[in-house]
């Protein structure tokens, strides 16, 4: 379990839905973007993906299956600057 920073914290916290769509707030750029169900399905997986540092993996699996959707490879992007907390018990070993 992570605590409340990290990709995926940041678009439960940072991404509403608006009657059917979402709102997604760049943390890079601080600009927004109107995102459909589907979009921010992908944009969940991929924070996941940051957030368990697989992001590499999963890139592939995009590739795989064609490539990102237009635009959201920018958002992925903005997500992986954002710091990810050790899951709780891990912090402090080696």
């Amino acid at each position: 379990m992570r605590a409340g920073n990290g990709a995926l914290a940041w678009l439960q916290e940072h991404c509403p839905s608006l009657d059917g769509q979402f709102l997604f707030l760049d943390p890079l750029w601080l600009d927004t973007h109107l995102l459909s169900e589907g979009a921010v399905l992908i944009l969940r997986e991929a924070a996941a993906a940051i957030d368990d540092d697989r992001l590499s993996a999963f890139e592939h699996e995009i590739a795989d299956m064609g490539g990102w959707p237009p635009g959201l490879e920018r958002l992925v992007r903005s997500l992986a600057t954002l710091p990810v907390c050790a899951p709780v018990g891990t912090r402090g070993t080696a």
